[in-house]
């Protein structure tokens, strides 16, 4: 079940991460700063992340940091990912090489 909390965990990082993209791509020809501050994208991502960060400290208070700590990278996997269907960003391929390493080292420490 940790595990499962520690992914919800990722996937709110991650999502608060296209959300903060969001915001600056609406934000761009923003003036005001107030204007920037009341983006309903900002104000959902600093909620995900919010959420995400009691969760995770409510892990770290369930498993050691060196076996939870590893899920985070998925991020980086989870984010360009994202990125490239939501947000139609491109990635270079040699980046999914990178990837798939981060996600095999992970495997190798919950293992």
């Amino acid at each position: 079940m940790n595990y499962v909390i520690l992914f919800a965990c990722v996937l709110g990082i991650s999502s608060g991460q296209l959300l903060f993209k969001l915001a600056a791509r609406s934000n761009s020809q923003a003036e005001q700063i107030w204007q920037i501050i009341m983006s309903p994208a900002l104000i959902l991502a600093i909620i995900i992340y919010g959420i995400a960060t009691l969760a995770w400290v409510w892990q770290l208070r369930q498993l050691p940091l060196v076996k939870a700590y590893p899920f985070m990278a998925l991020s980086f996997a989870i984010v360009p990912l994202a990125s490239t269907v939501l947000l139609e960003e491109s990635v270079r391929p040699h980046y999914w090489s990178g990837v798939i390493l981060i996600v095999t080292g992970i495997l190798f420490t919950i293992a």
